[in-house]
């Protein structure tokens, strides 16, 4: 076998030219380093109406953006704060200045698509801006910057990452969430009881604070004084995948802040049918291991807001029960709407106490609550979960599940609702508002919007755009044989007429059609690893991206089995479609899996008979053992144990063995690349090392600086130009000559493709041998 191996790898890179050539090029297409060096807006992260308004100075005259564009060569990432007018006298000529910038910074801590150097900019008033950033050392710190001098002043001396924080709008006080040291073992301490610790916790979490189960702490600051930050309450664990979010009131004399109440949750949600749904979908430990034996404590749990006097730090309970909001990003929702400088606050999402008697309604609710008195009231029910609010003029909005609705104050009743019939350029001072256009082709620009339907440009954030050598994204739509309809969108390098079948990458996780498309997942805030998008384009290979269920409201129901057998239907529905259209080479097909969809493209490799010659898991999830074990004390069980359609012991131990991944490796024939960041041990360890053993393709790729999306440029580069060569030498024979890595050398590059046309051989000879079988279901 050995010789065999031998004479099929020399023969291989006779074909391949001796491993010197490069495969040709097309003209389309941009470079790795053109993503990578892109700019981006990545504030306001999210473009709703709601999230640019806030971007709008208190008189309406300014707005600012934050934009970041990665420098290859420096290895960091360029921020910027950009300063744009909405003077009506400037924009009405259609030719408004250019963008001024305020603030730059280059940051080379930077490892977290999702924690940005600077973050959570703000006005503090209509001169001057406030954020959190990592400028002076590792951490995030509050800072405060004035537009007229351009002073830069440090609000917090922490030793630890501040997470969130808010300024009184005098400037003279704030409230903020600080991350508190927790490692497993304490001072003094020489072992450990692990308890429901998760091994990353213990393995790493004595040092590394983001490994650590995470505490915090709320303090309130006077500012400009010598006086030292005062607690808030005391340390709380973090809950619901999000960092708790400070608050204050305008006069700096209260905050409302939430408390987290996981001994009450389960007994909350058989009262209320809103904290039922949460525990169904997201906390099914607290019924089943409610003593935490297995389980991490206090990672899924309800919350409720509490009024905190800032003068004294005197807690007082609004109302004793919880409010609606679901973990992640709701979290981070506006909820909390201070009315009259600080007088009382518009509270929404939230339950009501139930009377004894149990007549008080079930459902969600709008109050207004007055800290001086304790008193509150009732502004109105809500027919769904608060998905967030924000103030009018004369009162606010809130979008009450997927409807939104206004209410203007009454000075002799209090509130009512009126029709949301304006926009909400209403109450923008100077009539004008901003807007971010983008389409599939054409990245996000901001504009300005007039009273009367102008639109202005103002900024022009990539100039070196051009569709006609980036490539061009096109809609594409197919059903599966179960009649199921997928979209997506496809590129070809040839932008005219095909010429021909190509090689195909199949990228999955979402697509949108109004969002501009890149290098990957296309929604909002987007991902940054792993999914090269256009730069394929260069290496005469086409690009599809998927979501990864197809449409209606059915799919978001399928789970476990179900959901990897959508996933299959769907892909092989697409392959399909594209031979059948003589866009695609049926024998030159990869596909890229991220995060959710590593896990259901392994499986997919295991177990689908579909010809896939090329695959990355990217930080993938996996149902794998392995992955089960070292899960533990994270929550991750039940999504694994339905994956697996039981327990990996007892009854069922069968089943799991049919489905778990990393006990099947024999059926994968595809070359595999595996992606891991941040710590050095992650799920899909076992399916490397297993495929290993049997002598198949297999690559492993450690970026132990980086975190679930990547954002540093050298390690953006190392995945993004690693899979353009994965998927160039697997699919379409081509071979890099020129170091472009940081670390890398032609020596090493040398290497590199020596492994992988070793690789190329090992996989004719099991392509030769006949496919597995995969034991039948006893379920």
């Amino acid at each position: 076998m050995i010789m065999r191996l031998f004479w099929l790898a020399f023969a291989s890179a006779l074909l391949a030219g001796g491993g010197s050539a490069a495969f040709a090029q097309t003209s389309a297409g941009p470079s790795v380093r053109d993503l990578v060096e892109f700019t981006k807006i990545v504030q306001p992260r999210h473009r709703t109406a709601e999230a640019l308004r806030r971007q709008v100075s208190p008189d309406g005259t300014r707005a600012f953006i934050v934009v970041r564009r990665g420098n290859v060569s420096t290895d960091r990432n360029h921020y910027e704060i950009q300063l744009l007018t909405l003077k009506p006298e400037a924009l009405t000529a259609a030719r408004p200045p250019t963008p001024e910038t305020v603030f730059a910074f280059d940051s080379d801590q930077d490892n977290y698509e999702e924690d940005q150097a600077v973050q959570q900019v703000r006005w503090l008033d209509d001169r001057s801006l406030s954020f959190l950033g990592r400028v002076q050392d590792g951490f995030n710190q509050a800072y405060r910057l004035d537009l007229q001098t351009g002073v830069l002043t440090r609000l917090t001396q922490e030793a630890a990452p501040v997470v969130s924080f808010e300024i009184s709008k005098d400037g003279r006080r704030m409230v903020y969430a600080v991350q508190v040291p927790n490692p497993p073992m304490q001072n003094g301490a020489r072992s450990i009881v692990i308890g429901n610790q998760s091994f990353w916790t213990v393995r790493w979490g004595q040092q590394r604070l983001q490994s650590q189960l995470r505490k915090y702490r709320f303090f309130v600051a006077d500012l400009d004084t010598s006086a030292k930050p005062r607690p808030l309450g005391e340390p709380f664990f973090e809950a619901n995948i999000a960092k708790p979010t400070a608050n204050i009131s305008p006069d700096g004399r209260w905050a409302v802040l939430p408390r987290f109440e996981p001994d009450r949750t389960e007994g909350w949600s058989r009262v209320y049918p809103l904290v039922q749904e949460f525990v169904t979908r997201f906390a099914q430990t607290i019924s089943e291991d409610p003593l935490h034996y297995y389980s991490a404590a206090l990672v899924r749990t309800s919350r409720r807001m509490t009024a905190w006097r800032l003068d004294d730090g005197k807690e007082q309970s609004i109302l004793d029960a919880p409010d609606d909001a679901l973990p992640g990003f709701i979290q981070y929702r506006t909820d909390r709407l201070w009315q009259g400088g600080g007088a009382s606050v518009i509270l929404t999402g939230t339950h009501l106490p139930l009377d004894p008697d149990g007549a008080t309604s079930r459902a969600s609710h709008v109050i207004e609550y007055w800290p001086d008195t304790g008193r509150w009231q009732v502004v109105a029910r809500m027919s769904g979960r608060v998905m967030s609010a924000q103030a009018t003029t004369n009162g606010f909005v809130v979008v009450d599940g997927d409807k939104r609705r206004r209410f203007q104050r009454v000075e002799t009743a209090g509130w009512r609702e009126v029709p949301d019939a304006m926009p909400l350029a209403e109450d923008a001072g100077s009539g004008w508002s901003l807007r971010i256009a983008q389409s599939l082709n054409e990245p996000p620009d901001v504009f300005a919007q007039g009273p009367k339907g102008q639109s202005i440009r103002m900024t022009h954030l990539n100039p070196q755009f051009r569709t006609a050598t980036w490539g061009v994204m096109k809609p594409y739509a197919w059903r599966d044989a179960q009649g199921r309809e997928w979209h997506g969108g496809y590129m070809r390098p040839d932008q005219g007429a095909p010429r021909g079948k190509l090689p195909l990458v199949i990228q999955t996780y979402t697509y949108e059609p109004e969002t501009f498309y890149l290098d990957g997942p296309n929604f909002t805030s987007g991902f940054t690893s792993a999914y090269p998008g256009r730069a394929l384009l260069r290496e005469g290979i086409m690009v599809l991206a998927m979501n990864f269920r197809p449409e209606g409201a059915e799919a978001l129901k399928a789970d476990g089995q179900s959901k990897l057998s959508q996933f299959y239907d769907g892909v092989r529905a697409a392959v399909n479609t594209l031979v059948k259209d003589g866009l695609v080479d049926p024998d030159k097909v990869g596909i890229i899996g991220f995060s959710t969809t590593g896990e259901m493209t392994l499986n997919l490799l295991t177990f689908s008979d579909l010809k896939i010659r090329a695959a990355t898991l990217a930080d993938g999830d996996t149902n794998t053992l392995f992955n089960y074990s070292v899960a533990y004390g994270v929550e991750a069980w039940n999504q694994m144990e339905r994956m697996n359609r039981g327990l990996p012991y007892g009854p069922s131990r069968a089943e799991w063995l049919r489905n778990d991944p990393s006990m099947n490796t024999d059926c994968i024939r595809a070359a595999v690349r595996i992606e891991s960041y941040g710590v050095p041990v992650y799920g899909n360890y076992d399916t490397y090392a297993l495929l290993r053993r049997q002598f198949k393709p297999v690559e492993m790729v450690l970026i132990p600086g980086g975190a679930h999306s990547l954002s540093m440029p050298s390690e953006r580069m190392i995945s993004l130009q690693g899979n353009l060569d994965w998927y160039s030498f697997w699919l379409a024979g081509g071979e890099r000559t020129t170091p472009m890595l940081a670390g890398e050398t032609s020596m090493s590059l040398k290497a590199q493709y020596a492994s992988w046309r070793q690789m190329r051989a090992m996989k004719a000879d099991h392509d030769a041998k006949p496919r597995c079988e995969r034991e039948p279901s006893r379920g």
